[in-house]
């Protein structure tokens, strides 16, 4: 009976200290997560000695604590991306403002009627600079929410294209090169949005007027249950491109900022693609820039049919 009350009372003691340990090691990560919270510290929590539950409870808090040091870094970064947009967009608005009033001013000025003309023609080229900046602001920003759907059909793309390259004919004739293309008699339908595909088609077109050199190349790619057209062309010359952002929100080639490009181009393209389960890419092929669309094909139109047969 003596010895067995002998070790009751060793069993409380031991057990007792082991409580009084883990209160102390509870108490110590409590001064830890303090201390970090306090001072914005960079450490983790760290401990000498690890019973099995102290260990996955400072694994658990390490692992939160890198998890809000992650966020943390990554909101930092869309802020510095957000200060520099807004400096970017007042720049690209600020400039064909100032021109405009300037315009304006010396048609104001001006008595001769034909000189009066002509600065207003370029006071009307601001303006649209200005209206076409908005615009693409406005969609991108329309694009960015979740739920923002684009109502999709089936849509025959080739004479889509081509009318949106026949309507560049009088920027193509000033540069001196006619597009190269090569795509099929044959219609091919694909699942899309008629808006979105003219607005893809477009910027990417613009985006070659802006920063191609040479003839535009425009070749597809028919597959099984997708169709793939390269739009293809030479880059000026010291056009660098970084391919991991090229695609990204307010991205330039051109740091001087001087084409009036807001540089969303691109990234609307991406953004409609996603929208219309399609994609897009860009490379460097054979000693050339390309930029590779894919859509999702679909089944013709009955419509369709029956204005062709007829």
């Amino acid at each position: 009976m003596l010895i067995a009350l002998l070790l009751l009372s060793i069993a409380l003691i031991i057990q007792s200290l082991y409580l009084m340990y883990y209160k102390s090691q509870i108490k110590d990560i409590g001064k830890q997560l303090s201390f970090i919270s306090e001072h914005n510290s960079f450490k983790f929590i760290q401990t000498q000695i690890k019973p099995k539950e102290i260990h996955q409870l400072i694994n658990l808090c390490n692992t939160m604590l890198r998890n809000q040091r992650e966020l943390n870094q990554e909101f930092l970064k869309k802020n510095e991306e957000i200060n520099a947009a807004i400096v970017n967009l007042s720049h690209d608005i600020r400039t064909p403002l100032t021109s405009l009033d300037g315009y304006l001013q010396l048609a104001e000025r001006s008595k001769d009627y034909k000189e009066k003309t002509q600065y207003i023609m370029m006071a009307q080229t601001r303006i649209r600079q200005i209206i076409t900046l908005v615009d693409e602001l406005f969609l991108y920003t329309k694009l960015q929410n979740p739920e923002y759907v684009l109502e999709l059909e089936s849509i025959e793309i080739v004479n889509m294209l081509k009318g949106r390259l026949f309507s560049f004919i009088d920027e193509f004739s000033q540069i001196g090169y006619e597009p190269d293309i090569n795509l099929p008699e044959s219609p091919i339908f694909i699942n899309g949005n008629e808006s979105a595909l003219e607005r893809v088609s477009e910027n990417i077109i613009k985006n070659y007027l802006l920063h191609g050199e040479g003839a535009l190349s425009i070749h597809y790619e028919d597959k099984k249950s997708e169709v793939v057209f390269h739009f293809t062309n030479l880059l000026k010359q010291s056009q660098l491109i970084n391919f991991d952002k090229i695609f990204t929100r307010f991205y330039k080639e051109d740091s001087s900022r001087t084409n009036h490009s807001s540089g969303l181009g691109l990234s609307i393209v991406n953004s409609l693609m996603e929208k219309m389960n399609g994609s897009v890419h860009a490379e460097w092929k054979d000693n050339q820039f390309c930029i590779r669309v894919t859509f999702v094909k679909t089944e013709r139109k009955d419509e369709y049919e029956r204005t062709g047969s007829a």
